[in-house]
């Protein structure tokens, strides 16, 4: 019994000294990581607690710096699109000037008056035919954008004059009819509404200036000998502005005739005064001892069976078709075979110019000449439309050099070709698609790698609203840019009294 009593507190004695020992290894354990700045360690159960929360911490900050980065990010882009749209206005005044007007000025410094000794120089126009309601009826009588192809018609037609009046100055300008677009059955108010524009476009000399211009008469501005014959009022009314359709006048020593070859073919009392007219040449010129070299100018080509018009065509050549019977016509693309026979062997010409084709051409024709008693050749040049928007790529005039005088050629010829308008919208497509690259590029960019990244909702409709103020931007250059164009057009068009007038109608 003695012997497990000592044990037992032999053991108790044992255990104490060794929690003593344990106590105290803590204690200095604490105390040296104290002195060495030590925190001592979490327990397993404590880290694994706060993990989540540090977790969450750390994607809020991320996501801050995003949108943070993309906050600086945007600003810099507003800074760019400000700028991008100040300089693509001034970049688009430069293209708009270019095509507008500068394009007329490079086109006719590649031309030149041909060689001459001394006599005139003449500028012979073919076809303006300013479009109307009646050459675009699908966009409507009153419309807006009537108004605004009309005004672009008539900028190009007016730009093509003052430039070659400005650079060339010549001394005469003939055309060969189709002034108009539409002159033939129009009302008093509506034809005086087209005679103020054609006016306008082709710088036609009024108010007691020299009267340098002359024109026969064109299908588009009195009609053809059946609405002539029907309404000689229409014919008058052309004539008193414009001047007789039948003339003649002298330039450079050289007669050019005009003719009204709207009623050759036809029937009715002017059908005979214009055959009388060119009768009365003839007996002129048989009786005369002065042999007055002559130009033939009129609208209606002579017959071309050969169907060839030479290596300055753009389009095919027309077949020719005439419309009526009983010599009463209403439509034809060519003077008939008998008339064309009469007029050259009245006349004699050295040269023929006619128009209605709207695109060149040159025929040679023969005929039995009284004056050298055999067959004689003459080319007739049929001279394009000088319009942009009549059918040819490439509108023209013609440079005449006339002299009366001298054994050599009396008549010189040169085609002066203008600007296709093809390139020049070719350019203005071209530009607006840089237009939209520049402003919508550097935003649409953005949000695209920004998806890619999978970055917060946050910061992708930040990206968004950078495209759409980038859209904003852009419809607004746009709006820059039309009111650019327009002020370009009001210059050499009557585009604003036209839309002040459309919009008094609108508002009643």
């Amino acid at each position: 019994m003695v012997l497990p009593s000592v044990l037992n507190v032999a053991l108790r004695s044992t255990a104490g000294s060794n929690s003593t020992n344990n106590r105290g290894v803590c204690s200095r354990t604490l105390v040296l990581m104290r002195e060495r700045g030590k925190k001592p360690s979490l327990k397993s159960t404590s880290v694994s607690a706060s993990s989540p929360n540090s977790l969450k911490s750390k994607r809020v900050k991320a996501s801050d710096t995003t949108v943070k980065s993309s906050k600086s990010s945007g600003a810099s882009s507003r800074s760019f699109a400000r700028w991008s749209c100040f300089a693509l206005a001034l970049g688009w005044i430069g293209v708009l000037y270019w095509g507008e007007i500068h394009v007329h000025v490079l086109a006719q410094n590649r031309c030149s008056w041909p060689p001459k000794e001394g006599g005139a120089m003449v500028m012979a126009t073919a076809d303006p035919q300013l479009v109307d309601d009646y050459t675009y009826r699908e966009l409507g009588k009153e419309s807006l954008a009537l108004r605004f192809v009309e005004a672009v018609c008539d900028a190009y037609v007016r730009r093509a004059m003052k430039t070659a009046l400005g650079k060339f100055s010549p001394d005469n300008v003939v055309f060969l009819g189709d002034l108009f677009g539409q002159g033939a059955r129009r009302d008093e108010k509506r034809w005086e509404e087209l005679r103020r524009r054609v006016d306008s476009a082709l710088m036609w000399p009024r108010n007691g200036e020299d009267f340098t211009y002359r024109t026969v008469a064109g299908n588009h501005d009195v009609g053809y000998s059946e609405v002539i014959r029907n309404h000689p009022a229409m014919l008058d009314r052309f004539e008193r502005w414009y001047g007789k359709s039948n003339f003649v006048e002298r330039i450079g020593g050289v007669d050019f005739v005009g003719v009204n070859s709207m009623v050759l073919d036809g029937r009715g009392s002017e059908t005979d005064n214009t055959w009388a007219f060119i009768e009365g040449l003839s007996r002129e010129r048989d009786e005369s001892k002065e042999n007055v070299p002559r130009v033939l100018l009129t609208h209606l080509p002579l017959p071309n069976p050969a169907q060839t018009c030479g290596p300055l065509r753009n389009s095919a050549v027309i077949p020719g078709r005439t419309i009526g019977s009983d010599r009463e016509i209403v439509y034809q693309d060519y003077l008939s075979d008998e008339s064309a026979g009469r007029l050259l062997r009245a006349i004699e010409p050295e040269l023929i110019l006619s128009g209605h084709d709207h695109d060149q051409c040159e025929v040679v024709h023969s005929y039995d000449s009284k004056l050298r008693g055999e067959k004689k050749s003459v080319t007739e040049v049929t001279v394009g439309t000088i319009s942009a928007l009549n059918g040819n790529d490439r509108p023209s005039y013609l440079m005449l050099s006339v002299s009366g005088s001298g054994k050599s050629q009396m008549v010189h010829q040169k085609l002066c070709f203008l600007p296709e308008i093809r390139k020049v919208l070719r350019a203005y497509s071209q530009m607006a698609v840089l237009t939209i690259l520049i402003i919508l590029s550097p935003p649409l960019g953005e949000l695209i790698t920004a998806t890619k990244r999978f970055e917060d909702r946050r910061s992708i409709i930040l990206h968004l609203r950078q495209l759409v103020v980038g859209m904003i931007n852009l419809i607004f250059l746009l709006i820059v840019v039309a009111g650019e164009y327009i002020l370009f057009l009001a210059h050499d068009s009557m585009i604003l009294g036209r839309l002040f007038t459309f919009t008094r109608a609108l508002t009643g």
